[in-house]
């Protein structure tokens, strides 16, 4: 996990050993802190990473002592920018959605728009056409942040956002129509799922403000809701990581209309069993991420 001010890496505590099946994961972690000159602002304020993540990288895997050949890469939310948009037989039109979606994106980047790496899903029938669920972020930060790990010979195979990569884990709990709510540094996003499926999702900066972070993923749950009546807040949900402003937002929130506590987004609710080494580090969001993004690799 490449943050703003640390690297992490999560990974089994016997590297290269093939996991038993059904088994709980054994799991070491090895933190580095990075300097304050790490990143530079980059096309629409995005981190680009500077000379000091290579050091740390190359700190860090001294410390991790194997050889690493390939590795998912998770970074914070705010790294990414999300948007939802409808678009007429995106499945069919790949090329021309790409185009429209990049198009989009230019306005929140700045003109002229950068270079973008961009990934995108369909999430069902939306107002118009079918919706889109779309993340971009500028090809030079997204290089910069995968170049120190290509000059150690690691191929970076999987690029995520802390949110999506945790909701690997996450997404079965609960089931049905539910929503999760990530919060992890200065920003909050919302997932939100219909019959288990990822129809929705939205991230806002808190910045201090947690009662408006909550109302920001009031309104997306509302706009997702439209016509359907109730609370807007009031399916089955799980948030994390614990102790986050937003997170004990949304849990009074919910006390206080009478409704179950969000399930929480830690290692004990989600996967029974872990061992982490060092113990005191379970605690920590980074493995939660990590351990979504080795989910997601197998």
């Amino acid at each position: 996990m490449l943050g703003r001010d640390r690297l992490v890496y999560v990974g089994p505590q016997d590297y290269g050993k093939k996991p038993v099946l059904g088994a709980a994961p054994a799991l070491r972690v090895v933190v580095r802190a990075l300097p304050e000159d790490a990143f530079t602002p980059g096309p629409g304020g995005v981190p680009m990473a500077g000379p000091a993540v290579a050091g740390a990288l190359q700190r860090l895997l001294a410390e991790v002592a194997v050889k690493i050949q390939a590795a998912s890469l998770v970074v914070p939310d705010g790294f990414v920018k999300l948007l939802a948009v409808d678009v007429e037989d995106a499945d069919r039109n790949h090329r021309e959605t790409d185009e429209m979606i990049a198009w989009k994106f230019g306005r929140t980047f700045g003109e002229p728009a950068p270079a973008l790496r961009l990934s995108w899903q369909t999430v069902g029938p939306g107002a118009s056409g079918t919706r889109v669920l779309a993340l971009a972020t500028p090809e030079s930060a997204a290089s910069s942040w995968e170049a120190p790990f290509e000059k150690a010979g690691i191929r970076i195979g999987a690029l995520e956002a802390g949110a999506f990569a945790v909701s690997a884990l996450a997404k079965p709990v609960p089931a049905g129509d539910s929503f999760l709510v990530w919060a992890d540094g200065d920003t909050a996003t919302a997932l939100f799922y219909e019959d288990g499926a990822l129809r929705f999702a939205r991230t806002r900066p808190v910045f201090g403000d947690a009662d408006g972070a909550l109302h920001e993923i009031r309104l997306a749950a509302a706009y997702l809701r439209a016509g359907a009546g109730g609370d807007e807040l009031a399916a089955p949900c799980a948030a994390g990581p614990a102790g986050a402003a937003v997170v004990e937002a949304l849990a009074a929130f919910r006390r206080a209309q009478g409704l179950e506590a969000p399930v929480p987004l830690a290692l004990p609710a989600l996967v029974p069993g872990a061992n982490v080494a060092p113990a005191a580090s379970a605690s920590d969001p980074a493995i939660l991420m990590g351990l979504g993004a080795l989910a997601g690799e197998r």
